[in-house]
């Protein structure tokens, strides 16, 4: 199915299959100078993930004015990225996890040398998309470039993997390591769609502050899903943040679990009034929302 007749499927679901559509056509390249590598970055991009960052800056775009090839390639380029920093994340060095998203880890199935070099891979053909967006001016794309770059160096991503792993934990600390860990990619894509879609200075405020608390919602949420769901509903391995003879990390290392609990459901009530601030039918886009993250931490599988 093209992309044209995926929009026209339906809905969320027609955005969903334009996704997953691009990104197998983009890993179709990976393997062309090295097959073994090829393998570890395509089963690592087209592992069946929630694709939740590229669906919001969709749902987003369909109510800004439509979705361009531009938008989703650069939605698809957030998701690369998203993708080689969960190969990272699983590393022995850093979390030591064995599964993700229902398969094993990429260093479990390829080897730790490949799977590192599988995520810088990723993240330089993220950006190489980019580069060459469809339909995207010269000057959008070093804009595009630019702002996904940002998010994932020493002011970014980077950063708040490091302090999420060394840093001594308090509640102000937990939030900035949420804001670079986490929200900085939902931040970038945010700012790829404003620059895409030519938005207004208006809009491309409210959603930078929408995307630094879907950030840290986001990740409350996934802290509380690590010691209160079980792996294989969850697809990968739990209890990585509050493991025996370890220091805690994340929410749970500053609050107990009731107080992360009433701490998520705040930052999930400024998500909607947020969203109810946007310049545009934000109705669609809170309705996916709410389907990866529930109103209410009590919610949580």
């Amino acid at each position: 199915m093209d992309e044209q007749g995926s929009r026209n499927a339906s809905g969320i679901v027609g955005w969903r299959l334009v996704v997953d559509a691009r990104l197998a056509d983009i890993a179709a390249g990976f393997g062309l100078a090295s097959p073994a590598l090829g393998r570890a970055m395509s089963e690592a991009a087209l592992s069946p993930g929630k694709r939740f960052r590229a669906m919001v800056l969709l749902i987003a775009g369909e109510a800004t004015g439509g979705v361009t090839p531009a938008l989703i390639d650069a939605a698809c380029a957030v998701e690369l990225v998203h993708t080689a920093s969960l190969v990272f994340d699983d590393l022995p060095c850093m979390d030591d996890a064995q599964a993700r998203r229902g398969r094993p880890a990429t260093h479990v199935v390829h080897g730790e040398s490949r799977a590192i070099l599988a995520g810088i891979a990723l993240v330089t053909e993220a950006m190489r998309l980019l580069t060459t967006a469809r339909g995207a001016d010269a000057e959008t794309r070093v804009r595009l470039v630019a702002a996904l770059s940002g998010a994932l160096g020493p002011a970014g991503l980077s950063a708040g993997q490091d302090l999420d792993l060394h840093a001594a934990k308090n509640a102000s600390g937990v939030q900035r390591e949420q804001d670079l860990k986490t929200g900085a990619l939902f931040t970038a894509g945010f700012e790829m769609l404003g620059v895409i879609q030519r938005l207004g200075a208006d809009d491309c405020a409210t959603l930078a502050a929408l995307s630094r608390t879907l950030g840290r919602a986001f990740q409350s949420y996934d802290d509380l899903l690590d010691v209160q769901a079980e792996a294989g509903a969850l697809g990968k391995d739990t209890g990585r943040d509050v493991q025996a003879g370890g220091p805690a990390r994340g929410v749970l290392a500053v609050r107990s679990l009731p107080q992360a609990q009433a701490h998520y459901d705040g930052l999930r009530a400024e998500v909607e009034a947020l969203l109810g601030r946007c310049g545009f039918d934000s109705l669609s886009l809170s309705r996916h929302i709410a389907q990866v993250l529930p109103v209410r931490a009590s919610r949580a599988a």
